[in-house]
């Protein structure tokens, strides 16, 4: 072996740690979420257990709190509600304006487990004043996946009616409103209770995830080397925007399984 092929196989095997480590990566971060407080309490508890469920099963979130959400969001009332777990992961509130591309660009998903009637009405009509809004507002116009309580802004929810919360119709329909328009701009609503589920339900969704003959060894947006070689069969289908390494490329090639995007 001369030097040249040494320097070959060397490459090889650093470009195949490399790639692994990058699908790990980009794998962990497809199991993160930024979560956003505001300023309603309806549903707060259920909101807290299914975010306590998420944390529980892996996922690794980033919690902030709007101005006056913090009152209602903090180590004492995460402890006293059963989210003793998601301390650790609620942020001091800002009093300046947070980086938001730096932010949204650390995490897959944007969580906002009690939308206030006002943070939805800033949001559906593209409005941004403070971070929790200008965050929400960053992660709609890059076209982030979006997952939202709608316990707090939703005049239908039982809790609001229990507490003699009942506006007129014409203020419903306001609401209602804000709700189609969150909708059509690509927001998943759920009731605080399903939260986690949604998330959840969200990752598998087989127009945004990938599939194959054989989904125990696909996980994430990026299929790597590894998981080529866990393979087996002569076809693998994969959706159309995931990524494949240089290196799974070719061992597709080299094992000859077709690859079919979907």
């Amino acid at each position: 072996m001369n030097g040249h092929d040494l320097d070959t196989l060397l490459n090889r095997a650093l470009l195949d740690i490399l790639s692994d480590r990058i699908v790990a990566v980009l794998n962990r971060r497809a199991r993160s979420a930024l979560v956003l407080f505001s300023e309603t309490d309806l549903g707060l508890e259920a909101a807290i257990s299914s975010l306590s469920a998420l944390s529980a099963s892996g996922w690794n979130l980033e919690i902030h709190t709007s101005a006056t959400a913090s009152a209602l969001v903090n180590e004492r009332s995460l402890a006293s509600l059963g989210g003793a777990a998601l301390v650790g992961a609620l942020a001091r509130p800002q009093n300046c304006p947070l980086p938001t591309d730096g932010l949204l660009a650390r995490y897959a998903v944007v969580i906002v487990p009690t939308m206030s009637v006002p943070l939805a009405a800033r949001a559906a009509l593209g409005l941004a004043d403070d971070n929790i809004s200008r965050l929400l507002s960053g992660a709609l116009e890059r076209g982030m996946r979006v997952v939202a309580a709608r316990d707090g802004c939703c005049a239908a929810c039982r809790e609001r009616a229990t507490r003699g919360l009942t506006p007129s119709p014409a203020y419903r329909a306001l609401m209602a409103s804000h709700l189609t328009a969150l909708e059509s701009y690509g927001v998943e609503f759920a009731w605080a209770s399903r939260l986690h589920q949604k998330v959840e339900d969200g990752r598998s969704n087989p127009s945004t995830a990938a599939t194959s003959l054989h989904p125990a060894h696909m996980t994430g947006q990026v299929l790597g080397l590894s998981a080529v070689k866990a393979l087996s069969g002569d076809e693998l289908r994969l959706a159309s925007d995931v990524l494949v390494t240089p290196l799974a490329a070719e061992e597709l090639k080299v094992r000859q399984i077709r690859l079919i995007r979907t």
